[in-house]
């Protein structure tokens, strides 16, 4: 029983990591409020998952607004960025079922629907790069879209994760409302922490001396 509760022990463990997602996902969910500051606040988020999918977190709060701070440039205008690209694709949606009908209105719309997965999934790399690596935002966007193209089944796992809420806001607003309590207390760090799990070995990959020829700045 005193083995229980040893900070050493495996399941203690867990609980440790558990508790930090949750704390993260409130941070997460506090900072973005103000809305223009959500991609920051994923950039945070994401320093947090990396680093307790490395082993190396200490202190959930400080590495939050260290990701949060030291990225928030970057972050924001990416985040301001796809914020416009989706408002256009909106506005091109709403066009195309007003004046296009039949075989014509299907292709364009599978084509908007490729553009808009093929930016989010670029994205779903770029916050990371960008938490990660010192870089220029040209780079990241380069290096986010090679990624995407490389590493394709990572790709539509972290694209199906990341809009997963969205996705069920949308198919069905029952099945969102019955896991609503999970995304707001925990489901934003634990998608985001599944992320970081599957790119870790990417990263080090690319850190590798014999990695792709990414033009990563450490």
């Amino acid at each position: 029983m005193k083995n229980l509760f040893n900070l050493d022990n495996p399941f203690m463990q867990f609980l440790s990591r558990v508790g930090d997602l949750i704390l993260a996902n409130f941070l997460f969910m506090i900072c973005s409020i103000p809305l223009f500051t959500i991609g920051a606040a994923w950039a945070g988020l994401h320093r947090v998952t990396q680093k307790i999918a490395d082993d190396s977190l200490n202190s959930t709060v400080k590495t939050f607004f260290e990701g949060f701070r030291e990225n928030f440039k970057q972050a924001t205008i990416s985040w301001m960025g796809l914020v416009v690209f989706l408002v256009c694709m909106a506005c091109n949606y709403l066009l195309i079922i007003t004046y296009f009908t039949g075989n014509t209105a299907m292709v364009l719309k599978a084509l908007l629907t490729f553009l808009v997965c093929l930016v989010l999934a670029v994205c779903a790399y770029l916050f990371p790069l960008m938490v990660r690596y010192e870089n220029t935002l040209i780079n990241h966007i380069r290096n986010g879209v090679i990624l995407a193209v490389i590493k394709l089944p990572r790709t539509l796992g972290m694209l199906l994760l990341n809009n997963l809420p969205f996705l069920l806001l949308y198919f069905s607003i029952p099945t969102f409302s019955k896991t609503l309590v999970f995304w707001l207390v925990i489901g934003f760090g634990f998608t985001s922490y599944i992320c970081s799990v599957w790119l870790l070995p990417v990263f080090r990959e690319m850190e590798a001396p014999n990695g792709p020829n990414m033009r990563i700045l450490n």
